[in-house]
């Protein structure tokens, strides 16, 4: 979820709906946008985009949570669970890293909510997935349960637990702590709800009349994005923005900030910001080299036009390797800090 206490003022927005965080895309258009954009035409990840904007406007929730058609099928104390509806998978077949960090994210907090009041916000604290090495196949599931309370703290931090299955099978399990705030006025209570864009049959939203500009430029962004993916197969990549290249002892990333990757507060949301390091971390080592595990601790809010990664090899034996990362504004101000390890592929050796 979000990260640390939220930026203050709250501008208001053509339609008269309370915005937060960054109302534009940092990003240069890069070819000119297609005049015809009705709906009926659109691509089926552009009608995506529109059932997200809908759903975001009626649920609360953010954008990538909405495009990812995460569907929050039973929410309780003892045993949430929460599924990706949407296909989202990288060049190479497996699942999306960051598709599975906002998923087991957003799981993680659901029990949490089913045992507190609905105006209150749950910012990361904490997170640790590790990964099972299973194919992850559709439909990507997660069951969780909520774990009490963090005794003789001065903050209330909430602790949970998560299994994530893909077709049926485990693919990974964690935990997270979360700190109990309070919501920022202005901001919409978000409605847990079921989703299957399978029955959605609500009629989609008309881009160049029923969009105001921060949810034009958002449409557009992933419009660029589709269209510059298409030689190398490479969405999921364009979408999320990462920026990430090899250097001597591990790797540097960037990421642009903006609606498509931002929680209701503006700041960056924490299963993006989980999949920002893991793909800074992945390009630290040779691609025969997959991730295993992974440790973050969450520092401070991920806001401001830009954040920097920098991955550093701690190890690399024979079979296993450590990286650590380390997430900055573009001031140094730290954000995030990661510690993952790798597994070399059966075959590599």
């Amino acid at each position: 979820m979000g990260t640390g206490p939220p930026p203050a003022g709250i501008s208001s927005r053509s339609s008269g709906r309370p915005s937060r965080g960054p109302a534009s895309f940092p990003v240069p258009m890069t070819h000119t946008l297609i005049p015809d954009t009705r709906s009926s035409a659109l691509d089926p990840i552009l009608q995506r985009v529109l059932r997200a904007i809908r759903r975001r406007r009626e649920h609360g929730f953010h954008f990538a949570g909405n495009f990812l058609a995460v569907s929050f099928d039973r929410v309780t104390v003892d045993d949430s669970l929460v599924s990706m509806k949407a296909e989202c998978h990288a060049r190479d077949g497996a699942i999306d890293g960051t598709a599975l960090g906002v998923l087991a994210d957003l799981a993680l907090a659901a029990p949490i909510r089913a045992a507190l009041p609905a105006d209150t916000r749950l910012a990361t604290v904490n997170m640790q997935l590790q990964l099972t090495g299973a194919p992850c196949h559709a439909p990507v599931t997660a069951r969780s349960s909520f774990h009490g309370f963090l005794h003789g703290a001065a903050g209330r931090q909430a602790v949970s637990r998560v299994t994530l299955h893909g077709a049926g099978r485990e693919i990974g399990l964690g935990t997270a702590t979360f700190m109990v705030l309070d919501l920022p006025p202005g901001i919409p209570i978000p409605f847990l709800t079921p989703v299957d864009p399978a029955l959605d049959e609500t009629p989609l939203l008309d881009p160049d009349t029923d969009l105001d500009a921060d949810e034009r430029a958002l449409f557009d962004y992933v419009r660029m994005a589709l269209d510059d993916s298409r030689p190398a197969n490479d969405f999921t990549q364009r979408l999320w923005g990462y920026r990430a290249h090899a250097r001597e002892g591990g790797a540097s990333g960037a990421l642009a900030n903006g609606p498509h990757i931002a929680n209701r507060v503006g700041h960056v949301q924490g299963g993006v910001l989980l999949g920002f390091a893991q793909a800074t971390a992945q390009a630290a080592l040779p691609a025969d080299w997959g991730l295993s595990s992974i440790t973050a601790t969450y520092v401070s809010p991920g806001e401001g036009d830009e954040l920097k990664a920098e991955a550093d090899v701690a190890h690399r034996g024979r079979t296993t390797a450590v990286t650590r990362v380390t997430i900055t504004t573009g001031q140094g101000r730290r954000v995030l800090e990661v510690l993952a390890t790798h597994s070399l592929r059966a075959g590599a050796a």
